[in-house]
């Protein structure tokens, strides 16, 4: 661990497999609806995955919402038929997906004891990702979490949103979005100037803040480049094979997607976190406050 000698001012939460497993959530659910949707269509199930890549990849995004309303497959079966329409319709894949999400999407371990903590003594957190809004909106109000921070960096919303704009709309106004700072598909990590922009929003200069995220490649490269310090979320790194597997057969990653990750891993193959979290969250108040006797729990504590 990188010595510290002055307190941090604000810490900068990764969302997704930080603070909560993403691909054990999202994998199952994404499937439930593939599954739910080829039982009512009564299509060729490798057809409709293709469907889905294609939309994933035209729009970058895994997680694109309502794809299945974008698919060829759908486009072909209901040609000329309203969005909300298609939607009515698929009501029963969608609701397949919500229910495995409710089944699996669960915080890690003492994430919101720890935002507490931190919250409590005087250091300010915010959220960022590379998400887009309605993910995001979504994930903080399923798991409480909107009031842990002060601001929420996204990013920014697709134009096409729920196929019912008034139920799209109620949906946001229940939600606190002057916290919300949208960022442009441009500004996405490992851009050090994120952090800059996020430090300089906050107040505070890079030194003072301290990032940490489940990716050495993307977060920690970006922590290190911008001059923050950078701690591996280690415990949200480890993905099932299988489910991994089924995510990257519908990835919105292109071939120069896969080539310039190849070189991310490669530019941080040198990059070493100021503090590592081995195996929960909670491990990061021994980087945040280092020289003070908190009432750490005992599953916190390193050997």
């Amino acid at each position: 661990m990188r010595t510290r000698l002055q307190p941090f001012k604000l810490l900068i939460c990764d969302l997704d497999n930080t603070l909560y497993d993403w691909v054990a959530y999202f994998v199952p659910a994404f499937y439930a609806m593939l599954d739910k949707a080829v039982e009512v269509l009564g299509c060729d199930r490798e057809k409709l995955l293709d469907d889905f890549r294609e939309v994933h990849q035209r729009y970058h995004d895994s997680e694109h919402p309502f794809a299945l309303l974008e698919t060829a497959t759908i486009n072909e079966r209901f040609k000329g038929r309203e969005r909300h329409e298609i939607a009515e319709m698929l009501d029963a894949a969608f609701h397949a997906f919500n229910a495995m999400r409710k089944r699996y999407l669960k915080l890690h371990p003492g994430v919101k004891e720890t935002l507490e903590c931190i919250r409590g003594r005087g250091i300010r957190v915010v959220a960022h990702t590379d998400s887009q809004l309605f993910g995001v909106v979504d994930r903080l109000t399923r798991l409480h979490l909107t009031d842990y921070f002060s601001n929420i960096y996204c990013r920014e919303r697709p134009q096409l949103g729920h196929p019912d704009p008034d139920i799209g709309e109620r949906w946001l106004d229940n939600f606190p979005m002057q916290k919300v700072r949208e960022l442009s598909k441009r500004q996405m990590k490992p851009d050090p100037k994120v952090l800059t922009e996020i430090c300089n929003t906050e107040g505070v200069t890079c030194p003072e803040a301290a990032y940490i995220g489940d990716s050495i490649a993307r977060d920690i490269l970006m922590a290190k480049k911008a001059g923050v310090f950078g701690i591996w979320a280690k415990y949200g790194a480890t993905l099932d094979s299988d489910e991994y597997a089924k995510l990257v057969r519908v990835t919105h990653w292109t071939k120069d997607d896969v080539e310039r990750e190849k070189q991310l891993k490669k530019d941080a193959e040198s990059i070493r976190p100021d503090f590592v979290a081995e195996n929960s969250f909670a491990e990061i108040l021994l980087a945040i406050f280092p020289y003070e006797r908190l009432d750490i729990p005992p599953y916190v504590r390193k050997e």
